[in-house]
């Protein structure tokens, strides 16, 4: 292990550090993960690393800012809102909040890599993972199709090995299944193993409490719970907003993490000297008062209320249905797509 290091270490000297960015490169922690993520060969690795350092040097991506999030707020809606027990930040979406019918690649990976940057701005010493947290509630292929999956899949794979903790999958159905059959033959088998498909509610519940503290439990059930009803009340539409009855549900993230991280942002931003979290960028714009107006999204109101998801039943949806999904050709996966080889 220390000769692998060594020796990707005395590989990368030519390469100049990206200012601001030193704490990913040069970092023993950032070679671990590389080499590991390659089975520890020191070949392969060290082409992995110069192509994140460069993937990194021209994005910026320390700095990286979700446009449409800004322009249209609620375009996307994933975000952190909170910890594991562990300390790991949790990173929670659900479609039904979307303020869009359709994602793009280029919009997803740019939110995906603002979001973990950011979230890795939380991370205590000896934290190295996330954990997202999907609620399928509303989705529809526009929105997740095995192209922009597997796009997404792809550049985590690629620039963020070995930081993907878990992955709870809920209120999933057919179309799901049909989406994560075509980008799961993609996957390398241990990224696989990390997601956990769950679909009633007492075994979300029972996963919650194992790895998640009670006041994110109750924050979870209670923002799934809303976002599950139809039509979507004001302030689930409105996610990132204070809600405006003091003691109500805060769609922007449990009582701890918001207190520490949104509520206060400005003033850390304003008195800090190093680089602080941001939270989600329409929250950001609220705070300052310079949110665009809502544009309305009819889709969040045509969630049936007998939707097959969110059941209460022990029962598993029968995964063989996804047969019966067609994906047009739009939302295919390229012919010239490829399989991770690297460790999520």
């Amino acid at each position: 292990m220390e000769k692998s290091m060594q020796s990707l270490k005395d590989r990368m000297k030519d390469v100049q550090p990206i200012e601001g960015d030193e704490d990913f490169f040069p970092n023993d922690s950032t070679i671990v993960r590389y080499l590991k993520s390659r089975d520890w060969n020191v070949d392969e690795a060290e082409k992995m690393l110069r192509n994140t350092i460069e993937f990194r040097r021209r994005t910026n991506v320390i700095d990286i800012d979700c446009r449409w999030c800004h322009e249209r707020p609620g375009f996307h809606t994933m975000r952190q809102v909170g910890f594991d027990e562990s300390g790991r930040p949790v990173i929670y979406s659900n479609f039904r909040q979307a303020a869009t019918h359709r994602y793009s690649a280029e919009d997803s990976i740019t939110h995906v890599s603002y979001i973990i940057e950011n979230a890795k701005l939380t991370m205590k010493p000896g934290i190295s993972t996330w954990v997202f947290v999907v609620d399928c509630s509303g989705m529809s292929l526009p929105l997740c199709n095995p192209k922009l999956g597997y796009g997404v899949t792809q550049t985590l794979a690629d620039h963020y090995p070995e930081r993907l903790g878990m992955v709870i999958c809920l209120n999933h159905n057919t179309v799901f299944h049909a989406v994560w059959k075509a980008i799961k033959v993609f996957v390398h088998r241990n990224t696989a193993s990390k997601v956990n498909l769950v679909r009633s509610m007492s075994k979300v519940k029972e996963l919650f409490h194992e790895y998640f503290s009670d006041e994110l439990t109750n924050w979870l059930l209670d923002e799934i719970k809303l976002n599950k009803k139809g039509p979507l009340c004001d302030s689930q539409q409105r996610f990132w907003e204070r809600p405006a009855k003091k003691g109500s549900h805060d769609p922007r993230g449990c009582p701890s993490y918001v207190a520490e991280y949104v509520d206060n942002y400005l003033e850390k931003k304003e008195t800090s000297n190093q680089r602080v979290h941001r939270p989600f960028p329409t929250m950001i714009d609220s705070l300052s008062g310079k949110c665009c107006k809502v544009q309305s999204n009819s889709s969040r109101d045509e969630a049936s209320l007998s939707d097959v998801s969110g059941t209460s039943s022990d029962c598993e949806l029968d995964s063989d249905k996804a047969d019966d999904i067609e994906i047009p050709d739009e939302f295919k996966i390229d012919n010239s797509a490829v399989k991770q080889i690297s460790v999520s």
